[in-house]
């Protein structure tokens, strides 16, 4: 049992365990015992804070050392000795969080499982407006109102580990899944139709979801993402991780039987070509699930086929397509597919005319770079712009080009989770860190679709968006917060969202309470 004294300095508690004591020839001397806690959180249940430490909960029973609840993380006693600082970032973190509540999409995030909620906010905030590694977030959260908005957040390093920890579970994940689900299907779209590709995450980490992939030729060592998003609206459904040596096709009938269970009745499908396989074709088929999908290269007996049948009487006139500025010729044939052959599909051949001229040139150059065998070279300017659609249902030529081009969704998507939303590189070190480094990226991705169609015939990036924001800065005082002028272009993107600019914000027990300008009377 360890005995703690407490002990004031500059009217701030701290606590310590004393040095033990022995006397030795009639002197009493001090053992070298004595522990340091720190400053004092919470008296009656142990909580303390220091430096090398962080925020921990003492046993005095053990002696032992335990993590805090996530509760406690930050919610330290106002330091005396330091100043506070008085202008911070304003207008991008300010909007975002307007953004949010606007959305609706506060709902989703308070689902994750996680106490405190102002280091969920705060992360989530970085992850929208931030580029930067993890470990930067604290400095960032210092010079930004996100740091009134959400006063008991701890971006610390360790914490935020601790913390991608704990919403990674997948238990929390799943909880997290069926709020969002829920949150698509009756706040934005109710289509059940779902596009289904998966990504690479290159990374050298060293758990049993790293492994080495080659994917269209590329090897790289890599954690696999599968997403499902939904055709008609673009915002992600979920995703599922898998090793990076998994195959695309062996991953499909999970993805759906996944949307299944959180009450998504999926009934069409557009596809990755890496997906197509007779076995993958039967599932679908079984399950009810239309889907629309490109013939991989590597399938060759349906290619021939379809060639055989189409190709002859492609290049008329009736066969011509305008698409996107583009001409296509687009001829349909029936073909059976599966693994016993026993389902009927429609095929599509077609032959893109500037696609063409550009793979010729292409061939031709590496002919004469690499001195190319004369048959290989003939069957590349042969298969010159060729491509085949496959499809459960038969779409007419007009129709399946627009309707196989909805899968360039997905691809928007992926760019804008890698790009704009922090999900690559990983700098993560194990499975359930991983996991909430998703959920994270996943939210910020759709808090970034959501800005982007709101931004949609509006001259103006969402980097741009936020920069011209942070010019907004505020003024912090014990009672209010006064945020600067707005500068006629930041005016414009609070019009856009819908949002008033407040004169100020009165700080109260429960947050920032914005104040306007009274409206003039009419």
């Amino acid at each position: 049992m360890k005995e703690i004294s407490f002990y004031h300095v500059k009217g701030q508690l701290y606590g310590k365990i004393a040095a033990s004591s022995y006397r030795e020839n009639g002197t009493v001397h001090k053992r070298n015992d004595g522990i340091y806690l720190g400053r004092v959180i919470d008296k009656d249940n142990n909580i303390f804070w220091n430096k090398t430490k962080g925020t921990f909960r003492f046993d005095p029973q053990t002696g032992s050392f335990e993590k805090a609840d996530p509760v406690y993380v930050s919610d330290l006693p106002q330091d005396k000795r330091k100043r506070s600082k008085v202008l911070l970032d304003f207008g991008d973190s300010y909007v975002l969080s307007q953004v949010i509540k606007q959305m609706g999409y506060d709902l989703v995030i308070d689902s994750l499982p996680y106490r405190n909620k102002d280091t969920l906010y705060a992360m989530i905030q970085y992850y929208v407006l931030q580029d930067k590694a993890n470990d930067h977030a604290k400095i960032w959260y210092d010079g930004s109102i996100a740091s009134i908005l959400y006063p008991k957040a701890n971006l610390t390093s360790q914490r935020i580990s601790d913390f991608l920890r704990s919403i990674g579970k997948m238990e929390n994940v799943q909880a997290f899944f069926e709020s969002h689900i829920k949150w698509i299907l009756e706040r934005v779209c109710d289509d059940p139709a779902v596009l289904i590709d998966s990504t690479g995450l290159p990374n050298n980490i060293h758990f049993p979801l790293t492994a080495v992939s080659n994917h269209n030729g590329k090897i790289s060592r890599e954690v696999r993402m599968t997403t499902m998003v939904q055709r008609d609206s673009g915002y992600p459904l979920m995703f599922r991780i898998s090793p990076g040596n998994i195959v695309d096709v062996s991953t499909i009938t999970y993805s759906v039987q996944e949307l299944f269970m959180h009450n998504v009745k999926t009934d069409f499908a557009i596809i990755d070509a890496g997906y197509f396989t007779n076995e993958n074709v039967d599932q679908m088929y079984s399950a009810g699930i239309e889907f629309l999908t490109r013939l991989p290269a590597r399938n060759r007996s349906y290619y021939a086929s379809i060639l055989d049948d189409c190709l002859p009487d492609l290049k008329k006139g009736e066969n011509l397509i305008k698409y996107e500025g583009r001409y296509v010729y687009l001829k349909r044939t029936e073909v059976r597919i599966g693994v016993h052959h026993n389902h009927t599909a429609y095929a599509w051949l077609g032959y893109d005319i500037d696609r063409a001229g550009d793979e010729t040139h292409k061939a031709l150059a590496r002919a004469c770079r690499e001195d190319m065998n004369p048959y290989e070279l003939q069957k590349k300017l042969e298969d010159a712009g060729l491509f085949v659609i496959i499809s459960s249902l038969p779409f007419s030529s007009e129709e399946i080009l627009p309707t196989y081009y909805i899968r360039q969704t997905i691809e928007q998507y992926f760019d804008i989770e890698k790009g704009a939303s922090k999900l690559t590189p990983l700098r993560i070190q194990d499975e359930d860190a991983l996991m909430g480094h998703l959920v994270l990226s996943m939210i910020a991705a759709v808090i970034n679709i959501y800005i982007m169609n709101k931004l949609d015939h509006y001259s103006d990036n969402r980097e741009g968006i936020f920069m011209k924001l942070r010019n907004e800065k505020c003024m912090v005082y014990r009672t209010q917060v006064n945020p600067t002028e707005v500068q006629a272009e930041g005016n414009a993107i609070y019009k856009k969202f819908g949002i008033r600019v407040p004169i100020h914000l009165e700080r109260t027990e429960h947050g920032l309470l914005p104040k306007y300008v009274p409206a003039k009377e009419e």
